[in-house]
């Protein structure tokens, strides 16, 4: 199976952390004056410096920059010269295995049989402790019913259903849905680069909430090294 990622694979995305978008963009998403990259897929690299695969184009890749520097925002900067276990971790992927800009406006592709399998696949390959998916329409996606269903079959019963919460702001107001399985939390963003409106300034009002998130993952992170080849116990979520 050819993997659907934007980087090198690592021992630690086991039981990883993945970002997980709509289908990979180009064009207007990457903003104006980037160059087309120059892949070098013999390089190695993470999601924290994809240019060492990509060349110097990926520095300036809207999408990318924009979830790096929430990370700089929940504590948690990703180190882009030296990469350790944590960056190693992330997983970068996409509900879709196809390319276009913004979806091209169609999401009915999210329920496409093959794409969905493309999804579910990468679920059964790395088992995610952490999923960040990256647009508002992927929670719908993934609560289709018989999507729904094969998740859980991976990652656990739903233990904390969906709850969807929207802060305080004078500025333009997103929802963020939070969900937790057995196996797995799933934290639902709007789009990084195409939500209209979208400030880092609101996204800030989520630092406590993605802190807690990203220390229980690392706490589940801790148990499976500790306990090689065990689920951790979902009462490490309370």
């Amino acid at each position: 199976m050819v993997l659907n990622i934007a980087h090198s694979e690592f021992p630690e995305q086991q039981g990883g952390l993945m970002i997980c978008g709509y289908e990979w963009g180009g064009g207007e998403e990457e903003g104006e004056g980037v160059s087309e990259p120059q892949i070098d897929w013999s390089a190695n690299c993470t999601f924290a410096n994809k240019d060492l695969r990509y060349g110097p184009a990926a520095l300036g890749w809207r999408y990318d920059n924009r979830i790096k520097k929430w990370f700089d925002m929940w504590g948690c900067p990703l180190n882009h010269a030296d990469p350790g276990g944590f960056e190693k971790s992330i997983i970068q992927t996409n509900w879709c295995d196809t390319q276009n800009p913004q979806m091209n406006g169609d999401y009915s592709r999210l329920s496409e049989p093959e794409q969905v399998r493309n999804f579910l696949n990468i679920i059964k390959k790395f088992s995610p402790n952490l999923i960040l998916f990256m647009g508002s329409k992927l929670i719908d996606a993934l609560h289709n019913p018989s999507t729904f269903k094969q998740f859980e079959e991976i990652s656990g019963k739903c233990t904390s259903p969906i709850k969807f919460v929207q802060k305080k702001y004078d500025g333009r107001q997103f929802k963020v849905g939070f969900e937790s399985f057995e196996w797995c939390d799933v934290v639902c963003f709007p789009h990084p680069s195409s939500s209209h409106g979208l400030s880092d300034e609101y996204i800030s009002l989520f630092n406590e909430d993605m802190e807690s998130c990203i220390a229980r993952y690392k706490l589940n992170r801790m148990y499976m090294r500790q306990f090689p080849g065990e689920r951790y116990s979902s009462a490490l979520r309370s």
